[in-house]
């Protein structure tokens, strides 16, 4: 599926990079150890509507893709940048683009943070990353200049090796704070027990006229974590109470969800008056 759908990308004049999922399942000591559903690449935020309309014909055949625009959600990294430092593997005779090794790391943290870590697996991607590097590995490169994105690449690997024992031989010592923010390691292991933004995936506010009782059951569920609260206003993982970052971050989604609702309405209501 893969080689089909790059293959079907490029034809449409689309270089896509591919993340998560085979790029990092093929490090395991085992392929079968890293299951994934989808196939997520990148594309150049110019490229994206071909991507997204490629996409759209693929999932009729039952080929899931999930085309993201550039790296905007993975840290702000530029795409010719980041597209620079790619490199090219082979899966039967098809050359599939992936990122660097430091990329891939740093990407790989931020996605474990963004969508609230509650899925064990996206931290032993992590771990698996760290260990099987090369000796030319950079670290600098993998950890930015912005102090921000270091924060959240440094506070990833102290939770990999909290609570996965990876091994961080090799990191660069000044790289590290003395200890995790104490509410952090709590609220990994809160998430991987209940799942919050798992069930918000599956009931989203948006279904509340489908399904209200169910949503609104569920609405606990929409209040953000520390974790998505630090990561949805761009704050650092520190000492500093998360309770004001969570409140900003509800606020900050329910307006977007109440304006994504009116342009809904708007657009039902121009096609009822043709």
């Amino acid at each position: 599926q893969i080689k089909e759908t790059v293959q079907l990308l490029r034809s449409n004049g689309v270089e896509p990079i591919l993340v998560k999922g085979w790029s990092i399942a093929r490090l395991y000591a085992e392929p079968a150890l890293r299951p994934y559903g989808d196939i997520d690449l990148c594309v150049n935020p110019d490229q994206y509507l071909i991507a997204n309309r490629v996409a759209d014909d693929l999932a009729i055949r039952g080929i899931r893709v999930d085309p993201h625009k550039g790296f905007a959600r993975f840290g702000n990294q530029s795409w010719n940048e980041l597209h620079s430092r790619s490199r090219c593997l082979e899966i039967d005779g098809v050359e599939v683009r992936t990122l660097g090794p430091e990329d891939h790391l740093r990407l790989l943290c931020f996605h474990f943070l963004r969508e609230g870590a509650w899925r064990p697996l996206w931290l032993c991607d992590v771990a698996v990353a760290i260990e099987t590097r090369a000796a030319t590995f950079d670290w600098n490169l993998c950890f930015g200049t912005n102090e921000t994105s270091r924060n959240y690449v440094v506070c990833t690997l102290l939770l990999a090796h909290s609570l996965l024992q990876a091994n961080l031989d090799g990191v660069p010592d000044t790289a590290f704070p003395k200890h995790l923010p104490r509410w952090l390691l709590p609220s990994v292991l809160k998430e991987w027990r209940v799942r919050s933004m798992y069930q918000r995936h599956r009931f989203p506010l948006t279904s509340v006229h489908r399904r209200p009782v169910t949503t609104l059951r569920r609405l606990h569920n929409h209040w953000p974590s520390p974790i998505e609260a630090t990561m949805s206003l761009n704050a650092a993982f520190d000492e500093t109470p998360r309770w004001p970052l969570q409140v900003g971050s509800c606020f900050r989604r329910m307006h977007h969800f109440l304006r994504r609702s009116i342009n809904t309405q708007n657009i039902i209501a121009s096609r009822a008056s043709y």
